[in-house]
């Protein structure tokens, strides 16, 4: 099981290949979202740790983890003593990231692989532990429907009404339900998978930036330029440069 806690909580940054790991530990372990998408299996059950949802880990469970293109996750490390009062985020592999989780998420400063000063880990992940077991085990599928749309479709002109039908909600409920469960607006949301999209064309084929912003739903090269400028501080090319 390799590493051992030399903390009752250790935080760090990590990114992860498209070449899966697959290893257990003796410690809980909760994986977040900050950027990308990160396919995981834990004790043969599948998901993913995306921007509405975060793994949780007990101690010996075998799971088998990769993600595709530009990524970034913090990973909690919790000893027993910490995690005994929220025992109860054990019984599922997948927990929702509400709203206050990701205010919590968005207080690390860290953008970079690496670890969090054991100071800051002590505070921080209690508060952490508190706001997945206040939120729901698990996101509204109505909700998750729509979600997976975005995933399947963003290359496609989808609109907040489009999403709300798929969900079965009139246009205000699912607007607020959705960016309650996942701590993002529809539009966020869509805009996050068209990202993560260009970066895996980007980062895998030979394709123009403009054939690549056409196909994940940026328009053009410059919509395309523009958001990746704003999310990443790079442009397409230059962040195609650094993965070759």
């Amino acid at each position: 099981m390799g590493h051992h806690l030399t903390a009752p909580a250790e935080l760090s940054f990590r990114r992860y290949s498209v070449e899966a790991i697959s290893h257990a530990h003796d410690f809980d372990q909760i994986v977040l979202p900050r950027r990308g998408v990160l396919e995981i299996e834990i004790d043969g059950k599948g998901g993913r740790v995306d921007p509405g949802s975060a793994a949780v880990i007990p101690p010996g469970t075998r799971h088998v983890c990769a993600a595709d293109g530009e990524n970034l996750f913090v990973v909690a490390d919790i000893g027993d003593s910490l995690m005994r009062p929220f025992e109860r985020l054990r019984d599922r592999p997948f927990a929702s990231v509400t709203g206050p989780v990701h205010g919590l998420l968005s207080f690390l400063s860290g953008e970079a692989p690496g670890g969090v000063d054991d100071g800051v880990a002590g505070l921080w992940t209690p508060l952490l532990l508190r706001g997945l077991s206040a939120g729901p085990i698990a996101v509204d599928p109505r909700l998750a429907r729509a979600a997976a749309m975005i995933e399947a479709r963003y290359d496609q002109p989808l609109t907040v009404r489009d999403l709300a039908s798929e969900a079965g909600m009139s246009q205000s409920r699912f607007f607020a339900k959705f960016s309650q469960a996942y701590g993002a607006t529809p539009h966020g949301a869509l805009s996050d998978a068209r990202l993560r999209a260009a970066q895996r064309l980007l980062a895998g084929t030979a394709l123009s930036i403009a054939e690549i912003a056409v196909r994940t739903g940026h328009g053009d090269q410059s919509g395309l330029t523009k958001r990746m400028k704003a999310t990443l501080g790079v442009t397409p090319a230059a962040w195609r440069k650094g993965r070759t």
